[in-house]
């Protein structure tokens, strides 16, 4: 004995609530003139926030470029083993760890001071 499938549920669309308002893009301030204070030093937080992803980035990038070049010519790395593994393997595979653990400290680091200024200025 089988039991009959129930009828499909009819379809419903489901939107989301429609805004009677869109956000304005411009912080508002009681003078038009004059910029809300707390948006300029916002703007300037990202601003230097950016600023020192780009700065570390390029950074990080330059200096494994740099440890690819030289363990490129450096020819002891290419002939030297462990465990039957040449060295320049080796320093590709685990010696960029703490390369990347330190641009993060320093990132960390400089971040959260770039954030205790804009505190101190509101």
């Amino acid at each position: 004995m089988t039991v009959p499938e129930p009828p499909p549920l009819p379809r419903r669309r489901v939107t989301a609530p429609q805004r009677s308002m869109r956000a304005s893009p411009e912080p508002r301030s009681a003078d038009p003139g004059i910029p809300d204070a707390s948006a300029v030093y916002l703007g300037t937080l990202i601003r230097a926030q950016l600023r020192l992803a780009t700065t570390l980035a390029i950074g990080f990038v330059l200096t494994l470029a740099a440890a690819s070049v030289a363990i490129a010519v450096i020819p002891v790395l290419q002939v030297a083993t462990i465990f039957g593994v040449p060295w320049s393997w080796v320093l590709q595979a685990y010696g960029m760890y703490p390369l990347v653990a330190l641009f993060a400290l320093v990132y960390v680091r400089a971040a959260g001071r770039n954030e205790q200024r804009y505190r101190s200025l509101e």
